[in-house]
């Protein structure tokens, strides 16, 4: 579809327009940000790929691409839909309202565009359906949380849409503690460095509730996707366009590293170590020249939160 833009468009931004457009015709229901996302495959303003801030002139010539947004928006109606699945779980611990599990390397957490079966989504609802205890108001399967593709770790799960709720209210107010382990690559940028420590064994005697971060170095600032690569976010001290606020607290010793994170950001921890100049092993992401691996060496090592009924919960891989 190719028009001149309508005048009530003019001096908005692309993203904004893509996203009205879209709606208007009836039968592609995106949000906003999944428009950003792919907003550079699927138009053009004067048969050029403009950027999702370009702001409309009068005359200028948009181009939607409507078999492409239709056919992301067939993909993600399929991924509403989760299927139920056989699959391998690791449970940890299990009650009546949750479950927190170790998610493995390269199990993608839900289904999406270009993942429409065989995650974690699906195997927790074979899980549940097979005790019948899977409730069909879930969202999600019941997950609240996740992590990428290539990082292992601890995840809780709801087993009913009210507990799920509660838990989402405890990660929307940053109550959920989770600190991750990374091996990282030499580094000669970093230099709040205390050889000495043993990374794992501190972790082993770790006593949060003295809430032992608060003395580790603090990394304070904002986190927005990269003006250079769309697939990668990028960490500054100060607010950028399109930018969040997120804190992290590193603790770093012979080329491992803990990372306590107080935001949940879309790749909070990769970006952030990018900019201290640390490289997570096997992250080709965000370390461009050194050697890839089969995954990212990333793992959340402890979970904790507190119950409805008050009693907190900790777990450590």
């Amino acid at each position: 579809m190719e028009s001149v833009i309508e005048d009530k468009y003019i001096g908005q931004r692309l993203d904004s327009v893509v996203h009205s457009i879209l709606e208007e015709m009836g039968n592609i229901s995106l949000t906003r940000s999944l428009v950003q996302n792919y907003i550079e495959k699927g138009c053009s303003v004067n048969g050029n790929i403009c950027k999702k801030a370009y702001r409309f002139k009068e005359r200028d010539v948009i181009y939607i691409d409507e078999k492409y947004w239709l056919d992301i928006n067939n993909k993600l109606d399929l991924s509403k839909e989760i299927l139920p699945q056989k699959g391998d779980l690791d449970i940890r611990y299990e009650d009546e309202e949750l479950i927190v599990l170790y998610k493995q390397k390269n199990l993608v957490v839900h289904p999406g565009v270009g993942n429409s079966d065989r995650t974690l989504a699906n195997f927790i609802r074979y899980y549940l359906e097979s005790k019948n205890e899977y409730d069909g108001l879930l969202d999600k399967g019941g997950i609240v949380h996740r992590l990428d593709k290539g990082v292992s770790g601890l995840m809780v799960v709801a087993k009913n849409k009210h507990t799920q709720e509660y838990l989402r209210g405890l990660f929307k107010r940053h109550e959920v503690i989770k600190i991750y382990h990374a091996y990282l690559e030499e580094s000669n940028e970093y230099k709040n460095i205390d050889q000495d420590l043993d990374i794992e064994k501190y972790l082993e005697r770790m006593n949060i509730d003295i809430e032992p971060w608060k003395k580790w170095e603090k990394v304070e600032g904002y986190i927005g996707r990269s003006s250079r690569d769309r697939y990668k976010m990028e960490f500054k001290r100060y607010e950028f366009d399109g930018s969040k606020y997120a804190l992290s607290y590193v603790l770093y010793s012979n080329n491992q590293a803990l990372i306590k994170i107080e935001t949940g950001r879309m790749h909070q921890i990769r970006a952030t170590l990018k900019y201290l100049g640390l490289h997570i092993k096997g992250d080709s992401l965000y370390a461009e020249g050194r050697v890839n691996s089969n995954s990212i060496m990333l793992e959340e090592v402890l979970l904790s939160f507190v119950k409805e009924n008050g009693n907190r919960l900790t777990f450590k891989v």
